[in-house]
């Protein structure tokens, strides 16, 4: 019995002609473009929110009024000790120092970057795609220079963009599998008509 026994499995592009062939690539460019743009986004909200609760915890750690109100707690009713204020105060110093450290080891400001940049190259890869896909294509091969470059390009990209987290592939994957090809026709179809169907009432 093969090892492989999903009922779903994924189908693989055999494309028939170089036409064909581009516009695999151009989904593949438009998907990329997404995971990276998503991904950037991410990085970004959790670097700001770690450094935002970083620098919440750090102030109040800094304070000088926490020495007054330790003082005047310790004299008080409240029923809080000066011991159990002095443990909040350490307990809040180590928090800003672990989220502190989480933000230094994951790096979130270099990935958003990666990821951002990675998100650029497929917008010039999908560019350059529908410019060549704009024109007649049916005389090009395989071998043709343009293609080539493209290729090689795409085969670069993906070597140095960095990993997308996994839940933003299937994500995007998912969306795209709805109504992805669709959009991908739209704007090819408004890009062979040099923007006139956007002036149709």
């Amino acid at each position: 019995m093969p090892a492989n026994t999903s009922t779903n499995p994924k189908p693989i592009f055999e494309p028939e002609s170089v036409e064909q062939l581009l516009r695999g690539w151009l989904l593949h460019a438009h998907k990329g473009r997404q995971r990276h743009d998503e991904a950037a986004r991410r990085c970004d909200r959790t670097r700001r929110w770690l450094g935002g609760m970083a620098t919440v915890f750090s102030a109040i750690v800094g304070t000088t009024i926490f020495a007054a109100l330790e003082k005047q707690l310790a004299d008080s009713s409240f029923g809080i000790s000066g011991s159990g204020l002095k443990t909040a105060i350490v307990a809040t110093a180590i928090l800003s120092a672990i989220l502190t450290g989480l933000s230094t080891f994951l790096n979130l400001a270099e990935r958003t970057e990666k990821h951002r940049s990675a998100g650029v190259h497929y917008k010039k890869m999908i560019r350059e795609l529908e410019r060549i896909l704009s024109q007649p294509v049916a005389d090009l091969t395989r071998e043709d220079p343009s293609v080539t470059r493209i290729q090689q390009q795409l085969d670069e990209l993906e070597e140095s963009a960095p990993v997308v987290p996994e839940d933003i592939y299937h994500q995007i994957e998912d969306q795209w599998n709805e109504h992805g090809v669709e959009l991908v026709e739209t704007a090819e179809n408004l890009y062979r008509s040099g923007g006139s169907a956007l002036l149709r009432p």
